[in-house]
């Protein structure tokens, strides 16, 4: 996961000061629950993408038919999105990126799948 976490101790000798701890962005319009359908080859498939914030650190899921798909590594800029996945698909577990940007109440971005390409999607809050 690419999210750092600092600590820093203060020295019995004099006062320091320590830097501020990095903070996760809770005010990104990403941070809920999306109803979204992934138009893969031949078949629409809907479904619910989550992120929220977990700590100082995010964590989310993608949920179809085909199951649940926690996500990984998961970036967070402003009101876009990066993370990492992996699908099982009849079977085989597929590797991919998930990307997305959310306006407006709406959100559309693309699910990259290893030996698939690339699924777009779209959807809107629940």
């Amino acid at each position: 996961m690419s999210v750092a976490l600092f600590s820093a101790s203060a020295s019995a000798q004099g006062s320091t000061t320590s830097p501020p701890t990095p903070k996760a962005d809770t005010s990104s319009a990403l941070l809920t629950s999306w109803s979204v359908v992934f138009a893969a080859p031949g078949q629409d498939y809907p479904g619910t993408l989550h992120l929220e914030k977990n700590g100082e650190a995010y964590k989310g899921s993608v949920t179809t038919e085909l199951g649940e798909s926690p996500l990984t590594n998961i970036k967070i800029d402003g009101n876009s999105f990066t993370a990492s996945m992996v699908v099982n698909a009849q079977g085989q577990q597929l590797e991919g990126t998930i990307s997305g940007k959310a306006a407006d109440g709406k959100i559309s971005g693309n699910l990259n799948l290893a030996g698939v390409g690339d699924v777009p999607y779209s959807g809107s809050k629940k």
